[in-house]
């Protein structure tokens, strides 16, 4: 058992995490964390979750090119029964050391263990034609989650504008912005969004993510740089979003929303 420094305070490797005022609520406020390992964003659901008021989880909504979306074996559903969720120190050693290490389980382990409600990804790759079809997890406690895959990101818009949902965790994988992906498919080449069509989608008078950002309880950024093309080209995605939503910039001194008063 590792004897940890201070158990009280420990979060994943190489994370930076950031907290905000909420981007429309002026009473409330949110974190945001950026990581380059997207599984440790279920350390933060976790983090998240406990502080949560309501019963009910928030829903998860994420833009990644891949599904992310694997479920549970029954040995990992016998180490998430053990897990102790109120240990930082044993949930970051958790997500580090035992979630799947190609980062592709950690959003149905959250949803086994009723971290995140429903689930709306929309992705750019599916193994096979009938994995963008809806599916279900029935968590340990015996709740119903929806998973939803879109190809569009009108069609995730749609979904939620009509949808019922209260509060929402934000989750953005930076590979999401390229569409030809060459580490996935074994080209080794890559195409991308162009950045207008980045601002156009990310913009906070956008529909949709005036929506999230209404209903926002965290937000999560992984970088990937392998699965984007390089380091350069991922910083280069997570330069864009500060200057989207940040001034100054993300991790500076008195960082805050764009559209809101500074500290």
């Amino acid at each position: 058992m590792i004897e940890f420094r201070n158990p009280y305070h420990i979060e994943p490797p190489g994370v930076s995490r950031q907290i905000l005022s909420h981007p429309t609520n002026e009473t409330e406020a949110i974190e945001l964390a950026v990581f380059q390992e997207h599984r440790y964003a279920f350390f933060y659901w976790n983090k998240w979750m406990r502080k949560n008021e309501s019963a009910n989880p928030p829903c998860l909504v994420s833009l990644d090119w891949h599904q992310d979306l694997c479920y549970p074996c029954e040995t990992e559903k016998e180490w998430l029964d053990k897990l102790d969720l109120t240990s930082d120190a044993e949930v970051s050693l958790f997500s580090w050391a035992k979630l799947a290490g190609n980062n592709d389980g950690h959003i149905l382990c959250a949803a086994y263990l009723n971290l995140i409600g429903d689930i709306y990804v929309h992705c750019r790759q599916a193994s096979f034609p009938d994995a963008w079809k809806d599916e279900e997890l029935i968590d340990k406690y015996g709740n119903k989650h929806t998973i939803k895959k879109f190809k569009t990101f009108d069609t995730l818009q749609d979904d939620l504008l009509n949808s019922s949902e209260t509060s929402v965790f934000f989750d953005i994988d930076l590979d999401f912005f390229s569409i030809k992906n060459g580490l996935s498919d074994g080209s080794f080449e890559f195409t991308y969004l162009q950045e207008q069509e980045i601002r156009t989608m990310l913009d906070k008078d956008n529909p949709l993510i005036h929506w999230i950002f209404e209903r926002l309880k965290g937000f999560t950024i992984a970088t990937e740089p392998e699965h984007c093309g390089g380091l350069l080209r991922s910083n280069k995605f997570l330069d864009l979003i500060s200057k989207i939503y940040f001034s100054p910039e993300l991790f500076a001194p008195k960082c805050n929303w764009k559209w809101k008063p500074k500290y």
